[in-house]
């Protein structure tokens, strides 16, 4: 079947003193016969020029949450925040804890947590090119609320910083 006839894939929106966020949520048809279970929840962070729709069909995560079992996040960047949708991991002031778009993604995992019964040892985040990369970033700043981070085709953490030239010696 298709993955919007098994579990409900809604539209939620989290927002804080560092502004909102739109996000999907899937939850999966086995949630409901838990009760009151803790499940695992994947928060997906799309690359750029993509938004939660795209990413939930290309990844086909909805199908094996409903398969195995978990909830799956994926946050939304603004086309305000970002031209091109893109993370802004790029930016010094989104690579700390205290960042805008680190925190909001961190309020998106309490916000389901609060709605629905997540296990808080398998919280995983997951991105694709610039999703990748602020993933990295949320693994290194939220390693209490992330047990593991999978990145594919983007950059370490301090990647956008340059190297520093030598200056030659007189």
């Amino acid at each position: 079947p298709a993955v919007s006839d098994v579990g409900p894939f809604v539209t939620r929106c989290h927002t804080s003193a560092h502004g909102s966020r739109n996000y999907k949520l899937f939850v999966p048809s086995s949630c409901e016969g838990r009760n009151g279970a803790p499940m695992p929840l994947i928060v997906m962070l799309h690359g750029c020029k993509q938004n939660p729709d795209d990413f939930a069909a290309g990844t086909r995560m909805n199908q094996l949450a409903e398969q195995h079992g978990f909830l799956v996040a994926y946050p939304a960047q603004t086309a305000k925040a970002n031209g091109s949708n893109c993370w802004n991991w790029f930016e010094r002031v989104q690579q700390d804890r205290g960042g805008a778009e680190p925190s909001l993604l961190a309020g998106i995992v309490a916000e389901v947590a609060r709605a629905h019964a997540v296990d808080d040892g398998r919280v995983f985040v997951a991105g694709l090119c610039a999703g990748a990369a602020m993933a990295v970033i949320l693994g290194r700043e939220y390693p209490d609320l992330f047990a593991a981070v999978a990145a594919h085709s983007g950059l370490p953490a301090g990647a956008d910083r340059q190297p520093r030239r030598r200056r030659a010696r007189p």
